[in-house]
């Protein structure tokens, strides 16, 4: 048997499916050596005649299943087969509630706060909000607030028998550190990465970006201000850091688009992001990217024992940052 993440999904939506084929007098089964990461086959027949096979796919983006017919010797079973696929998918789906959760957080004058608002069907039905404790910061600024609202709205998840949330966030290693795509160097995002392991709650992440109109993003942001202390002023050096974040989340982004691994360690001094490059689930480089008045968006490599590589990574650093001007 393969191990793909999905495949205890595909087989349980698959088998419903073959259920609800026999219903409507179509014999079926899976293809055992068909199963791949996101998709399943199941065999169809009627009356002792083979008509070949259908394509059942998932989408972990949308948490959802379709079928695709292209593999049938003979379409005219197709309209039989879309019907029980129609009717199977409708009571699957059922009158389900649908709920979403905005995470935010913010870092105000040495102060780390948290916000949340929780949706059902698109209607607010909470919000949360407060301040995250210094030692739990430990120099991490906003970064503790945005893993601290994910922890508080999955909480309201639980305390409210939800079993599925969709969350919206706007800096990337909320996802990433969740899912093992970031290596978690440190106890606050190990504790992070294991709370959502263990959580019950079946999550769909979804990245929306920062202070563009979202209205619930929005509130978000302002719930964590609120939590941080917002009647504080913000002093220039948060702005400093704030830019320097958001800066290497984004460069992370871009790099990985581009088949390259990294992972964010830190935030040193509050002056500069160090970057590991990943290979074979190792550092093979560090890159370290300042941002001081003196040295805004300053890159610095070093620990490169390829040379190629590093080049690779000047080069495509220049692209980056020409294009974010």
């Amino acid at each position: 048997m393969s191990n793909f993440q999905h495949e205890p999904a595909l087989r349980s939506r698959a088998g419903q499916f073959i259920r609800a084929l026999k219903a409507a007098e179509i014999d079926a089964e899976i293809v055992e050596d068909s199963i791949r990461a996101y998709s399943i086959k199941v065999s169809v027949s009627a009356s002792g005649r083979d008509f070949g096979q259908v394509v059942l796919y998932y989408s972990p983006k949308t948490d959802s299943f379709s079928i695709k017919t292209h593999e049938l010797k003979d379409k005219s079973i197709e309209p039989r087969i879309e019907a029980s696929w129609k009717e199977e998918r409708t009571r699957v789906a059922g009158p389900a509630l649908r709920y979403e959760a905005y995470v935010d957080g913010s870092y105000i004058n040495g102060a780390t706060g948290y916000g949340a608002v929780i949706l059902e069907n698109g209607k607010v039905v909470d919000e949360l909000c407060g301040p995250v404790d210094s030692s739990e910061v430990n120099g991490t600024r906003q970064v503790a607030g945005e893993l601290a609202a994910v922890k508080a709205a999955l909480n309201w998840c639980v305390a409210h028998s939800v079993k599925k949330v969709s969350i919206y966030f706007d800096y990337m290693g909320i996802e990433q550190w969740a899912t093992g795509q970031w290596k978690t160097n440190q106890p606050l995002t190990k504790n992070y990465a294991r709370f959502v392991a263990e959580c019950p709650v079946k999550i769909s992440w979804h990245k929306v970006a920062s202070h563009t109109g979202n209205r619930w993003n929005d509130r978000a942001d302002a719930l964590a201000k609120q939590g941080a202390g917002s009647s504080q002023r913000m002093d220039p050096q948060s702005n400093l850091v704030d830019e320097l974040v958001k800066k290497a989340e984004d460069w992370i982004e871009f790099l990985m688009v581009r088949g390259i691994e990294a992972s964010l360690d830190q935030i040193y001094n509050e002056q500069f992001a160090r970057v590991y490059i990943i290979r074979q689930d190792k550092p093979v480089g560090t890159f370290d990217l300042y941002n001081t008045k003196k040295k805004p968006f300053s890159p610095y490599l070093h620990n490169f024992r390829d040379e190629a590589l590093k080049n690779r990574i000047e080069t495509l650093w220049s692209e980056f940052y020409s294009k974010s001007l």
